[in-house]
């Protein structure tokens, strides 16, 4: 017995995903090219969000996807070409179990490699403005969750460093996501101040950029690492001194007097630990 596709069915399947309205139409070759197309134009459309080019606003290459993908299967299905047998893709189980697989696949790098974080807030600038994209690389750091899902916990294998930055469950409540820089490990002996920033003896270096109505800018180095923090000179000192427990660390925001960090609340288990800031796409806001 021979079977022709519904034409309903095949045209919303190809405006909602493209690359299954194929499969149930048993073109396989042009199920991957929309595939392929919808990671191109999903990236571009990305782009054009994180760039803020105002023609962006109007224009989306996804919806261009959206609209050329169900003409052609139309025209495909009008054809009037029937399918001696119909392979088991192009069925409803074999059409649900592609984007099941494809979720999945996302849920598991999201969980596992490589997660992005939106930053809200401005607590790491000059490093990070409110509204940038984040990514963290999560593999070996144990927190293995994602959309609220915690699939394992485990122990860290890799080695936390000073001066990296960090993405960790807020200790006060972890369902909220901090995103800081490491500057104390275990057993250090952390002493801060708005003009000072010592670990283990060692004053951190740092030089001078420039200034504005509020801020100044300065370089500061430790253990090596190089990074810019803002100090506003008319906010109260906050000094303190004190003693990295073991499996914890201190973090603090690049943007000293407006980061809620370390200094107020305490330590960061290392369970907390989400991974380590490997990109960030910016977005312009200051």
């Amino acid at each position: 017995m021979t079977w022709k596709p519904k034409i309903w069915i095949a045209v919303l399947l190809g405006f909602f995903m493209q690359p299954i309205g194929m499969l149930y139409i048993v073109r396989v070759q042009l199920a991957i090219a929309y595939f392929l197309a919808g990671i191109v134009t999903g990236a571009a459309d990305f782009w054009l969000a994180l760039s803020k080019a105002e023609w962006g606003q109007y224009f989306s290459f996804g919806f261009v996807l959206m609209i050329i993908c169900p003409v052609h299967i139309y025209l495909i299905v009008k054809q009037n070409r029937e399918i001696p047998i119909r392979p088991w893709y192009s069925r409803w189980y074999g059409l649900v179990s592609f984007p099941l697989l494809l979720m999945f696949l996302i849920f598991s790098f999201r969980a596992f490699l490589f997660e992005p974080f939106r930053m809200p807030a401005s607590s790491m600038s000059p490093l990070v403005n409110s509204g940038d994209i984040l990514v963290a690389n999560k593999w070996g750091y144990g927190n293995y969750a994602t959309y609220g899902i915690t699939l394992v916990k485990s122990d860290l294998s890799k080695d936390v460093k000073r001066g990296e930055v960090i993405v960790f469950e807020y200790p006060k409540d972890p369902s909220t996501n901090y995103v800081k820089r490491v500057i104390g490990l275990p057993g250090d002996i952390i002493e801060f101040d708005k003009d000072y920033l010592i670990v283990n003896g060692e004053k951190a270096l740092r030089v001078f950029e420039t200034n504005d109505t509020d801020f100044e800018v300065f370089s500061e180095s430790i253990s090596d690492i190089s990074y810019r923090i803002k100090v506003m000179p008319n906010r109260p000192s906050v000094k303190g001194n004190v003693t990295v427990p073991e499996r914890h660390l201190f973090v603090m925001g690049d943007n000293r007097d407006n980061s809620n960090d370390s200094r107020f609340w305490g330590f960061v288990p290392f369970e907390n630990i989400v991974g380590k800031v490997v990109y960030i796409f910016r977005t312009g806001n200051a």
